[in-house]
């Protein structure tokens, strides 16, 4: 891991240029399998999570790619629900440093996330994967994931984040995203705003790509995740097996759903007090966390514990979560890009938050960073 430390000093710096050399060292093993790319500013990690479960239900070999992680980096590459173990993403992580010491090129040394997504793909392909689910990192268009031909794409949705990257309008992030879409690959949408909606109507004529827009309501699929939203992932999911012509049956669709687990994402982790888990981490996940909230627990009021990092709108968020608030305490994640003034306000520690929260409803969200914090810490004295 500590190759990956050294690497995170690179930040993010998108491009296809790096991810490409390393994948080329590594005998091109994105094209060793066949696969299925899915974007969008939120639930697209859910919707990953459900097609792979699917497609194990009905029997695939299947490698799932996705980010970030709670715990720990093994997580974001599994194989049919478990995670790469240490002896073989130590394995890939060491032929990956040999290559980027050995062929640095004119491009630098690659970041943790196209490191990772090089591990992901040379894994999938060491172990001949009946197909890979890959989530799209940040953005879509110079996203180190951009470089698979998929049989299906999904872009879940479009909403504004990460604006000093990807643009400040819905239309410029629509761009970014669908430029996933590859000629005559079908692509799959759950997005109904006209700005962005048009984006991506118009990438697909170009590519000669069939688009089919869901329903938000999901047509009444359900899964084993929480939440009205996660209808419109699963039906996003359904969509694109069925588009990418993979042979499934119904049975293994309905099962795949039931099954999905997604840990923190709308995640009850205690019932006396109530007290949920979620990773919202923008002001557009915020708005469908408390629409799942007044749709399961109508008039019920929680106190939030909301800690966000840096570069998010916390004011944005914060007034969404009031519409199911009664009180809100500020915290802050263990994470280095945690904020440290939050809305205005100065955190607490989490420790200390989950102290004054205990005897009431609950719900500690704001960014996946402290959902994994939460997750620790709760367990911890659940099992005291």
């Amino acid at each position: 891991m500590k190759h990956l430390q050294f690497l995170e000093k690179f930040g993010i710096n998108l491009g296809l240029d790096r991810i490409k050399l390393l994948l080329e060292h590594l005998d091109n093993p994105h094209l060793k399998f066949k696969s299925i790319h899915v974007a969008g500013t939120n639930g697209k990690g859910s919707t990953c999570a459900m097609i792979a479960s699917i497609l194990k239900e009905a029997g695939y070999k299947v490698g799932l790619y996705t980010s970030p992680h709670l715990f720990q980096y093994n997580e974001r590459i599994k194989i049919n629900g478990k995670d790469i173990s240490d002896k073989e993403f130590a394995e890939g992580l060491a032929r990956i440093k040999r290559i980027s010491r050995k062929e640095p090129g004119s491009f630098g040394r690659p970041t943790v996330f196209e490191a990772l997504t090089a591990l992901a793909f040379w894994y999938f392909a060491k172990k001949k994967v009946d197909y890979a689910v890959v989530e799209v990192g940040l953005g879509g268009r110079l996203d180190a994931t951009n470089v698979i031909t998929p049989l299906a794409s999904v872009i879940t949705n479009i909403d504004l984040e990460h604006t000093a990257i990807l643009g400040r309008t819905p239309a410029k992030i629509a761009a970014e995203k669908a430029a996933i879409i590859k000629p005559d690959v079908p692509v799959i949408t759950a997005e109904d705003k006209s700005e962005a909606l048009k984006v991506i109507k118009y990438q697909a004529e170009k590519k000669g790509s069939l688009l089919i827009q869901v329903k938000s309501e999901g047509e009444g699929l359900k899964s084993g995740l929480l939440g009205e939203h996660q209808k419109t992932n699963a039906a996003c999911a359904v969509a694109a097996v069925k588009l990418a012509g993979i042979s499934v049956g119904q049975r293994a669709v309905l099962d795949g759903l039931k099954r999905v687990r997604w840990p923190g994402r709308f995640q009850v982790i205690k019932k006396k007090p109530l007290t949920i888990i979620d990773g919202a981490h923008n002001p557009a996940g915020a708005r469908v966390l408390t629409g799942a909230l007044g749709s399961r627990f109508p008039g019920k009021k929680f106190t939030f514990i909301v800690g966000t990092q840096k570069d998010k709108d916390a004011r944005a968020m914060i007034r969404e979560f009031e519409r199911s608030a009664d009180k809100i305490i500020i915290t802050r994640s263990s994470n280095n890009a945690a904020s440290d003034l939050v809305a205005g306000v100065k955190p607490i520690g989490l420790s200390q938050a989950l102290e004054a929260s205990a005897a009431s409803d609950r719900v500690i969200c704001g960014s996946l960073f402290l959902a994994a914090d939460a997750l620790k810490c709760l367990d911890a004295n659940l099992a005291a």
